[in-house]
C-alpha cells in the first residue's frame, strides 16, 4: 500500500449531483463516498455475501438491544457522533446537522430521489414532505430547519433520537444511504442541488471538492478536518481524485487501454473490446443484482390512442423482445443473464420458482402481433423510446427496434444525455403526460446488497409519491398495501414473502418489462491497486491506491 498521488478518472458525461440529496447516478456515488460520511455504511470489499452489512461510521456503534440503544420494540435508534467528525471548516458535525441533513430531503421543489424510503419509514417525515408541498416558497426554508418530527430528535450537539414507523428490518441501510448526508447550516436556505449548494458543498470525509466544472472536471484534494482515527472504513491513501469529462467513449478507453489515465468514470469498455480483455486484470467483473437494462413503460402517455396503459401492448413488447440480441451487445452470457423478472438471485427475496412464465430468448414476433391485435392495434402500433446517447444504450436501442420491428411494433428512438434523461424526461409527470416518451431504456442498481428486495421495489412500483423512481406513474393499490406489508414486517421472511408477492403483481402487470440482469464491469489501468467493487460498484476510491 502506497500514500500520495492522484487518480485520474476519465469519461463521457458529468456528475448528476454532487448534493448527496439528489445524487443516483453510480459513477457520482463513487464520489461521494470519498467526501461525505454518514452515520452507518458499509465496508469496502469483494465478498458479496458480506456486501450489505451494515458498520458503524460517524455512529460510535450500530443501535443494538443489547447495547441499549436500540428499543424493545425495535422503532427507536440511539446514535452518537463519535468526537473529533468535523466538517472541512473544522466545526464539528452534530446531531442538528444530521437532522437537517434527512429534513431537506423533503424540499418541494427538489425532493430526494430516495425520499420514498425515508418518508415511508421515519415517523413524521411524510407529514412534512406533504406540509412543505403547501407552504408559501418563501416559508419552505423556515420550516425545513424548524419542524420538529416525532421521528428525529436532536440531544445535544451529539445525539440524535430516530424513530421508525414500523419494525422496519432495513432502517439501518437506508441510513447508509448517501441521500442520509448531514448537512451543515450553510445549506439553510438554499435548493438541494443548485448552484448555490454547489458553492458551499461542505465535506465531512477524507477528501472534499476542491474544483467543479460542469461537464469538464472534478477535482477532490484532502479534507484537513478529517481525522483516520474516526473513520473506520476509509483508508484515503491517494492525495487526490480527479475525473476528466466530455471525453469520447473511444478516446476515453484508449486513454485507459495505454495506461495513461489511471480507470474509466461512467463508461464501460466498448463490446468490441471486451473478447481480448477477458481474463485481463485490468476488466473487474461483479455480480451487482442490477436489474439492467429495463424498459420503463408510461401509463399515462397519450399516444396511439395511449397504447401503452394497455397491459396487452406492454406484454406484446416483452414477447417480442430479442433479449439475446441485446445481451450480446452488453458482452454476452458472461456479462449478463436474460430476466423475465424483477428480483435476482443475489436478492434475499428470490425464488427459483418464477413468479410468471419466462418467453423465448429471441422473442416470439407471432405471439406478439396476436396481443397487438388483442389490444385494438392488428396494424401495429409505434411507440416512442427515450435513452442514454452514449455508451451501449443506442446499439441496445437499435436492436430492440429490430425485433419489434417483427412484431408490427415501430419503435422511434429519442437519444439524450444522462443529464437530459433526468432533469427533463423523469422529473416531472409532464413529459409523460405530453407523450414525450412510452418506454424509456433504463436501469436500476440496487441500493444495497442482500436482503434488499425493498430497494427494487418500493422506489420503483409504489403509486408515485414525490422522490419516487415509479418513472411509468404506474399505481396500484394492492401494490401498495404488500408494500406496506414488507416494510412492517417483524422479520425479514416475512419481508420477503410479501416483496415475492409485489413482485408477482407488478409483472402480472407488466409494470416494467425486464430486459437483463447485468454484471457490473470497470476497467482500470495496472497503476491502481486496492481496488474493491463494494459498496460502490465503480470501486471505493478512498481505499485505492497508485502503484510507483
Amino acid at each position: 500500500m502506497r500514500h500520495g498521488g492522484t487518480l485520474t478518472l476519465v469519461g463521457a458525461g458529468d456528475a448528476d449531483s454532487l448534493d448527496p440529496a439528489l445524487s443516483v447516478h453510480t459513477a457520482t456515488r463513487g464520489i461521494l463516498r470519498a467526501y461525505t460520511r454518514q452515520l452507518v455504511t458499509y465496508r469496502a470489499g469483494r465478498d458479496q455475501q458480506a456486501a450489505g452489512t451494515v458498520v458503524a461510521d460517524m455512529a460510535t456503534e450500530l443501535p443494538t438491544r443489547e447495547n441499549g440503544r436500540l428499543d424493545a420494540g425495535g422503532q427507536e435508534y440511539v446514535f452518537t457522533i463519535r468526537p473529533g467528525v468535523r466538517w472541512d471548516d473544522h466545526r464539528p458535525v452534530t446531531a442538528s446537522d444530521i437532522a437537517r441533513g434527512l429534513k431537506r430531503l423533503a424540499h418541494p421543489d427538489a425532493p430526494s430521489p430516495a425520499l420514498t424510503y425515508f418518508a415511508r419509514t421515519i415517523r413524521g417525515l411524510a407529514e412534512l414532505r406533504d406540509q412543505l408541498a403547501s407552504v408559501d416558497p418563501t416559508e419552505v426554508a423556515k420550516v425545513i430547519e424548524c419542524a420538529k418530527l416525532e421521528g428525529i430528535e436532536v440531544i445535544g450537539t451529539d445525539t440524535v433520537v430516530l424513530r421508525t414507523l414500523g419494525h422496519s428490518v432495513d432502517f439501518l441501510n437506508i441510513l447508509a444511504l448517501p441521500s442520509a448526508t448531514p448537512a451543515p447550516i450553510d445549506y439553510s436556505g438554499f435548493l438541494p442541488g443548485s448552484e448555490d449548494i454547489v458553492r458551499r458543498l461542505r465535506s465531512n470525509g477524507p477528501y472534499r471538492v476542491e474544483t467543479y466544472v460542469p461537464g469538464k472536471e472534478i477535482h477532490l484534494g484532502r479534507n484537513p478536518a478529517w481525522d483516520p482515527a474516526t473513520d473506520p472504513v476509509r483508508a484515503a491513501y491517494l492525495d487526490g481524485i480527479s475525473v476528466r469529462m466530455g471525453v469520447s467513449e473511444h478516446e476515453a478507453f484508449r486513454l485507459v487501454d495505454t495506461g495513461e489515465v489511471d480507470m474509466l468514470w461512467d463508461i464501460q469498455p466498448m463490446t468490441v473490446e471486451l473478447p481480448r480483455l477477458f481474463g485481463d486484470p485490468r476488466l473487474e467483473i461483479h455480480p451487482a443484482g442490477l436489474l439492467s437494462p429495463y424498459l420503463a413503460v408510461n401509463m399515462l402517455s397519450p399516444n396511439e390512442n395511449r397504447a401503452t396503459s394497455k397491459v396487452e401492448v406492454r406484454r406484446a413488447v416483452s414477447v417480442a423482445l430479442n433479449r439475446e440480441a441485446v445481451s450480446r451487445v452488453w458482452g454476452g452470457p458472461r456479462l449478463s443473464d436474460l430476466a423475465w423478472r424483477i428480483l435476482p438471485p443475489l436478492c434475499s427475496a428470490y425464488t427459483p420458482i418464477a413468479p410468471v412464465s419466462e418467453g423465448t430468448p429471441t422473442g416470439d414476433p407471432d405471439l406478439a402481433r396476436s396481443l397487438l391485435a388483442e389490444a385494438g392495434y392488428p396494424d401495429g402500433v409505434t411507440l416512442r423510446m427515450v435513452h442514454r446517447d452514449r455508451d451501449i444504450h443506442p446499439e441496445s436501442v437499435h436492436e430492440m427496434g429490430v425485433a419489434l420491428a417483427r412484431a408490427g411494433i415501430t419503435l422511434r428512438a429519442v437519444p439524450v444525455s444522462i443529464t437530459e434523461l433526468f432533469t427533463t424526461y423523469f422529473a416531472s409527470a409532464e413529459p409523460a403526460v405530453r407523450g414525450d416518451w412510452d418506454l424509456a431504456f433504463t436501469g436500476w442498481e440496487p441500493d444495497w446488497h442482500g436482503d434488499n428486495a425493498r430497494t427494487y421495489l418500493q422506489p420503483l412500483f409504489e403509486s408515485r409519491p414525490e422522490g419516487s423512481w415509479n418513472l411509468g406513474f404506474y399505481a396500484s393499490p394492492q401494490v401498495d398495501r404488500l408494500l406496506a406489508e414488507g416494510r412492517d414486517a417483524e422479520d425479514r421472511a416475512l419481508a420477503n414473502a410479501a416483496y415475492r408477492a409485489v413482485e408477482a403483481q407488478v409483472l402480472r402487470d407488466m409494470a416494467v418489462i425486464p430486459v437483463l440482469f447485468a454484471h457490473q464491469y470497470w476497467f482500470h489501468s495496472p497503476a491502481v491497486c486496492g481496488w474493491e467493487p463494494y459498496p460502490v460498484l465503480n470501486g471505493d476510491l478512498t481505499n485505492v491506491w497508485r502503484a510507483p
